[in-house]
């Protein structure tokens, strides 16, 4: 069913590629080149599970990042795709084409003993477990019986997607949620969990070659940027400033080295995970500042 449609007109090309692929491969215009003027309609579509599987399990896999064979891909995405859950994709060709974002809600504590899930929560109490009042409080949730019902979001995307695609997004799954048939059991939740990613710039193991001057400034010049990260996701800043908790992981596996994301003349890129943790006040405070901070086309 198609929801709604939001028109962009924008100087730039939707890049294709996923969020791995452009860091690996940037795309640079030079001054002598025109921006190409590109007018794109974003139809907005329930889940589909005749049309969407395999790209909502790449939208999954592309989330977990490096630690995706850690995930059950698979069995994450026939939940997702169940009959009657809330969800929206963002399309260009109809309902027939390929979503470039997804968003939807899992109930944790409903499905806590399928294994998928139950695998999905131990990684994230591991992942948390060095940030203490994160993890008991995480771990108050998603214990089985616990009084709270807890939500996993996720929310993916084409690396190029406006942001500006994401407000209604939140804002359907609130109100869909809220009209659904088995609310009550499904999707009365209480908590929620976005899985997210950010990046960190680190000195580039190609700079650590040069001569000793250069390589103390190089040094140098590396650690004053320690602790400087960007979003792939910029609604993560409304959701971090309204959240009871967050925070950034190392992902527990490296398939890839920073200077292969290197993207900048003196930084490689480390991606992290972002977990961040909300009240359903605290989201639907979050997505009323979202609307307002990225408003549409």
């Amino acid at each position: 069913m198609s929801k709604k449609r939001v028109q962009e007109d924008s100087d730039s090309d939707i890049d294709l590629s996923s969020t791995d692929e452009e860091l690996e491969q940037p795309q640079l215009q030079t001054n002598d080149e025109e921006p190409e003027i590109v007018d794109v309609d974003f139809d907005f579509f329930d889940f589909n599970p005749e049309i969407d599987f395999h790209s909502v399990k790449n939208f999954i896999r592309q989330l977990f990042g490096d630690d995706n064979v850690d995930i059950e891909l698979s069995a994450l995405t026939d939940l997702l795709l169940e009959e009657g859950h809330v969800g929206t994709t963002v399309k260009t060709d109809g309902k027939g084409g390929d979503p470039f974002s997804i968003l939807s809600v899992l109930n944790l504590t409903k499905n806590l003993k399928q294994t998928a899930v139950s695998k999905l929560v131990d990684y994230i109490l591991a992942k948390t477990s060095k940030s203490t009042e994160f993890n008991i409080m995480l771990r108050q949730l998603l214990k089985q019986n616990s009084k709270y019902k807890t939500g996993l979001i996720f929310s993916e995307r084409l690396i190029n997607m406006p942001v500006e695609t994401v407000p209604p997004m939140y804002k359907m799954l609130l109100e869909e949620m809220e009209k659904s048939e088995d609310s009550h059991e499904e999707y009365e939740l209480d908590y929620f969990i976005v899985v997210s990613k950010v990046y960190q710039l680190v000195a580039s193991e190609a700079d650590k070659l040069l001569d000793d001057s250069n390589k103390r400034k190089k040094t140098k010049t590396a650690d004053s940027s320690k602790k400087e990260m960007d979003y792939f996701h910029y609604e993560d800043t409304v959701l971090e400033k309204n959240s009871t908790n967050y925070g950034y992981f190392n992902y527990n596996r490296k398939v890839q080295e920073s200077d292969a994301r290197r993207v900048f003349t003196d930084y490689g890129i480390e991606p992290k995970m972002s977990l961040i943790l909300l009240t359903k006040a605290q989201l639907s405070k979050a997505i009323v500042e979202m609307e307002q901070q990225f408003p549409p086309f």
